[in-house]
């Protein structure tokens, strides 16, 4: 005698007929080369099934996979200190070169032992800025052309080449300023657009609206000459270190990791309008929107 079993591969189920051994051992000889051909081409046929449905199952399941790592690319790393540990908790940017964005960086945080990975559409491919930052440390984003100064990983994706892999470096800290912001009159907060320029390369420079707050804390780049303005609407212009004549400002320079309280006031000034506040970051050579 024999009887079926069902069996699973590749999500199939296909039967096999398996001899009892209490068959196999039949006294009758006759009966056994009777029904051995009939058992084998059975046997044959189901499993031809079993193949051609598992291959169909496997073909199936390897296609959109293949289809999805086509239509992607990937930048992957590790960030260290300078000492070589690795970085927890840095956020890293694969930032487009060469074409404007008007949409969310492509960024990962890193894990606990430093490695990030990003994930890049095929219709971005092209050159990248790979950059990170950690601000709760006083690490600036690198990837702005303000605070790296043109200095950063590039790597570029191509639908031959979609991976890359970088090793990056934070370091050195920034300088970082933090005081208030208010009327000089009333005394009531604000949040002004400022503007930092590197005082050797003008056209080097960081803006935005919203950058400073009442109460700021704000990191510019160490071991620099670093030009700051501020130019609320309603109120006189201020510069660095708390004047209304640009000719009296001065540039701020901080080293690594140092920090400086400045509490700026500003003057209200009934004929200005001369300038605005800007709606997006701005820093030299590199816009972009995050």
């Amino acid at each position: 005698m024999f009887r079926w079993s069902c069996l699973r591969g590749s999500g199939v189920k296909f039967r096999v007929a398996r001899l009892t051994r209490h068959w196999i051992q039949s006294p009758s000889g006759r009966t056994y080369a009777r029904m051995e051909p009939m058992i084998r081409g059975e046997l044959a046929a189901w499993l031809i099934v079993a193949t051609v449905l598992s291959s169909g199952a496997q073909q199936r399941s390897v296609k959109p996979l293949a289809q999805t790592e086509a239509d992607t690319g990937l930048i992957d790393g590790t960030v260290i200190y300078e000492d070589g540990r690795p970085v927890k908790g840095a956020t890293v940017y694969a930032v487009p070169l060469g074409r404007p964005m008007a949409a969310i960086i492509p960024h990962a945080e890193t894990d606990e032992t430093g490695y990030f990975v990003i994930h890049v559409s095929r219709s971005w491919f092209g050159k990248f800025v790979v950059a990170a930052k950690k601000e709760d440390e006083d690490y600036p984003d690198m990837s702005r052309q303000f605070y790296s100064d043109g200095r950063f990983e590039t790597v570029t994706l191509t639908p031959r080449h979609r991976a890359a892999t970088v090793t990056i470096r934070l370091g050195p800290k920034a300088g970082v300023l933090l005081g208030t912001v208010a009327d000089a009159v009333t005394g009531a907060p604000l949040s002004p657009c400022v503007e930092f320029r590197r005082a050797s390369e003008p056209n080097n420079f960081l803006s935005a609206s919203g950058l400073v707050k009442p109460r700021y804390r704000l990191l510019v780049p160490a071991n620099t000459d670093i030009l700051m303005r501020i130019s609320p609407d309603g109120y006189k212009p201020w510069y660095y270190p708390g004047t209304v004549d640009k000719s009296a400002g001065q540039a701020v320079r901080l080293r690594p990791g140092e920090k400086k309280t400045v509490d700026i006031l500003l003057h209200p000034d009934a004929g200005a309008g001369e300038t605005g506040s800007q709606a997006h970051w701005s820093d030299g050579q590199l816009s972009i929107i995050r």
